[in-house]
């Protein structure tokens, strides 16, 4: 007989899901479990099985040959629809699993006993379970050890969750000290040195006063360079802080237009939103606004005395983001390698502006951290136009 599905199968599946478990190779502390499991129930077969939407996966196994079957056929999916032990004395004499192929085939199960691995969110994920070819039943004490042990299965998993998250946020901490180190450094040391100069009486006023003109445009990059690093930081350490809501993108766009408008006056830029009325995506609001602003002010940065455009619009099932202008374009070969791999490219605008190249990396993480994708299409001294495709908003 087929289990029935549990009432909270969706967001047991969200559950299990966010441990990155399924499909991943061996792992020492869990093949360990299913040895002792085996070796105090007396057992030949011992498995960690974790109950997917169509098939059960053994994240260890002792006994057994197959690292998955279907969930149709599963013992432990019967298992996981209460919170307790659960004991299949002889397989040939129940109902739901005499004529189970696992009873009527090569493997010839018998006897089955299994504890569920019940997550902090209070779901069954799966089973730490025992099997024998022969009938039997497990004494109170081995019941008793089978369930300390489904204990520490779930322990382990936790476990190697936080360890996740601690890496994560090691290389998100390693790469920010990174950039300050390279990035945000160097301009800053070049205005103490430039001040230096100018106190030791090495350099003249006219010099003085044309270097302080760049140093102000340097300092400007990285006052953006660092706003940017700021809210990344926040985003990459503190994930969850984030919460998808029901965004207008054109409203959002008109915001983002009123915070870059002196920018664009300054370089005589007209700024035009044809984004539709209709478009709404599910988004972190900070997210999708540091995306906007970004190519925005990169727009802005290539683009003099020009336009700059963005227009959204419902595609099949897609929300498509274009933000384009009338700038100086890039060569074909930047253009192509743009969004290959982690390599930032970085030139100077138009005035002359430098830049770090960061934002469009980081772009690039939260669109596909979304779901969705970005290219560019450019044409060198006629401009460019950045394509994001995102999901709808769900309904």
């Amino acid at each position: 007989m087929k289990a029935d599905i549990p009432v909270n199968e969706n967001l047991r599946l969200a559950d299990l899901y966010q441990y990155n478990i399924l499909d991943t190779p061996e792992e020492e502390a869990f093949d360990h479990l299913v040895k002792l499991a085996s070796r105090i129930c007396e057992a030949p077969i011992s498995l960690i099985s974790l109950i997917d939407a169509e098939r059960q996966w053994f994240k260890a196994r002792l006994g057994l040959n197959e690292t998955e079957t279907s969930r149709n056929i599963s013992f432990c999916s019967h298992g996981i629809l209460n919170g307790k032990i659960f004991i299949v004395p002889d397989a040939t004499n129940d109902e739901r699993f005499a004529d189970n192929p696992l009873v009527t085939g090569d493997h010839k199960i018998r006897f089955y006993a299994g504890v569920p691995l019940t997550s902090e969110a209070g779901n069954n994920l799966g089973m730490l379970c025992v099997k024998d070819t022969v009938p039997r039943n497990l004494t109170i004490e081995q019941q008793e050890a089978l369930m300390i042990l489904g204990k520490q299965v779930v322990k382990q998993l936790e476990l190697r969750l936080k360890n996740q998250e601690l890496e994560r946020i090691t290389v998100a901490q390693r790469r920010i000290i990174s950039i300050i180190a390279h990035d945000v450094r160097s301009p800053l040391s070049s205005i103490v040195s430039l001040f230096k100069l100018y106190q030791d009486k090495r350099i003249d006023p006219d010099r003085f006063n044309n270097f302080l003109n760049v140093s102000s445009t340097q300092l400007h990059s990285t006052i953006a360079l660092l706003e940017n690093l700021v809210e990344w930081g926040k985003i990459q350490l503190q994930p969850r802080s984030m919460v998808p809501v029901g965004l207008s993108l054109k409203e959002l766009v008109d915001s983002v237009f009123t915070e870059l408008t002196v920018q664009a006056s300054l370089k005589e830029n007209r700024l035009v939103n044809e984004t539709s009325d209709s478009v709404r995506l599910d988004m972190d609001e900070n997210m999708l606004r540091f995306m906007l602003r970004n190519l925005l002010t990169n727009a802005n940065k290539f683009t003099e005395k020009g336009r700059i455009t963005v227009d959204g619009f419902n595609f099949e099932k897609k929300v498509i983001i274009r933000v384009i202008d009338t700038g100086i374009g890039m060569p074909a070969r930047m253009a192509e390698r743009l969004f290959l791999s982690k390599e930032k490219y970085s030139r100077r605008g138009t005035q002359n502006e430098s830049g770090s190249g960061l934002g469009l990396v980081l772009i690039r993480e939260f669109v596909e951290n979304s779901g969705g994708s970005i290219k560019v299409q450019s044409t060198e001294g006629q401009g460019s136009s950045f394509i994001i495709e995102l999901p709808l908003q769900k309904q």
